[in-house]
């Protein structure tokens, strides 16, 4: 895969972790609680909300795409661990100094992936502990089995429950183990049976705009008739939001891309996207953060939709360089680490993982042929 290709999915990444941290802001800031129904800031608020509906889905479909087909490495998912573990006992520690908690809240700081403090975090890793078997499904399969697949996967995990809002098969909200890996698949059917083609990317980010609106109109629909689900298509397996995910990922993936100075910082920024999600959702501090800007004091004026933007952009800037920190000292800690028998037992025991995924016929994989 090119440099330009890499640049563009990290902006991707980048700007899916944006539309999070504003939708954090909008939803934990208690902003779009307090808007009238008609107003110009409530149409701005779910105007953002529906645009950022992929933001999950594109994230899960960015590792899928990276990963599918390429060697399963499980020293990746040891330092993802390492990060989750990092953040929620630190920030536990810290916040333990300057508010009361409790024996629960020590686990769930001990115990971050197992106790769900992360719901992402959780349910990421739990597929990703399934995508080397999803990684061998793809490069197995016939392009004409891979389609059927994704068909019925489609019809299973998000038609179905749109038409009978029931949970059938194990999917209601998108944030299920199952749906990672359908989104995972989905990627890897993009990157090898899809070739390069400019007209993609007009195509893709049309395709994300209209089915955006769609969203958006589906809420305000849902309000004037008065449904129980008001936002139903603002879930992540909704078929809409599928939609909408998929456009963007194929318009990203076609985007045109010159190589630039700004290439190295996009790359330092995307590469701490993750911790941004780990600082500012943490459960403990989740409220605290926005409370600081005194968001949902905002809310009932006229910028109270621009403030959060703005706010969000503050949040994740702090964030980025709190990571980045984070990085240089995990940096500094890993060469001294490499030099303890508990580095070698590790070693020896991601190798003896590894060698259970080792293809041996990798010229089977197919290429983008769309």
């Amino acid at each position: 895969m090119t440099k330009k290709r890499q640049i563009n999915f990290e902006l991707l990444r980048i700007l899916c972790m944006y539309m999070i941290v504003i939708g954090h802001c909008l939803f934990h800031g208690r902003v779009t609680a307090k808007l009238g129904y008609g107003t110009v800031n409530y149409f701005l608020s779910y105007l953002i909300q529906s645009f950022s509906v992929v933001h999950v889905n594109c994230f899960v479909m960015l590792a899928g795409y990276f990963s599918i087909d390429k060697q399963f490495k499980s020293q990746r998912l040891l330092k993802l661990w390492r990060q989750v573990f990092f953040y929620s006992l630190g920030i536990f520690l810290i916040w333990s100094v300057f508010d009361s908690t409790g024996g629960e809240d020590a686990l769930m700081a001990v115990l971050p992936l197992s106790t769900k403090s992360y719901w992402f975090a959780s349910v990421y890793m739990g597929a990703s502990f399934l995508m080397p078997f999803a990684g061998m499904l793809a490069v197995r399969l016939t392009k004409r089995q891979y389609q059927y697949l994704l068909a019925v996967l489609t019809i299973l995990l998000s038609v179905n429950h749109m038409i009978f809002r029931v949970n059938t098969y194990g999917v209601y909200t998108g944030r299920e183990v199952s749906w990672f890996l359908f989104l995972i698949l989905l990627a890897g059917y993009i990157k090898l049976y899809t070739r390069a083609d400019r007209r993609y990317f007009w195509y893709g980010i049309g395709g994300y705009a209209a089915c955006s609106l769609l969203v958006l109109g589906s809420v305000y629909l849902s309000m004037e008739l008065k449904l129980e689900d008001t936002g139903y298509f603002l879930n992540y397996n909704s078929f809409l939001s599928l939609l909408a995910t998929a456009f963007l990922f194929l318009g990203v993936k076609n985007m045109p891309w010159k190589e630039s100075k700004l290439d190295g910082l996009i790359l330092k920024v995307s590469g701490a996207a993750f911790g941004v999600y780990l600082i500012h959702d943490n459960y403990l501090i989740r409220y605290y953060v926005w409370d600081m800007f005194r968001t949902s004091k905002v809310a009932l004026t006229h910028w109270s939709v621009i403030y959060a933007a703005v706010t969000a952009v503050i949040v994740y800037t702090v964030c980025t360089c709190l990571d980045l920190v984070r990085q240089k000292l995990f940096s500094l800690l890993f060469g001294w680490y490499q030099k303890t028998g508990w580095y070698q037992k590790e070693r020896k025991l991601c190798d003896r993982i590894d060698k259970i995924f080792v293809r041996e016929n990798s010229s089977q994989i197919p290429s983008g042929d769309l």
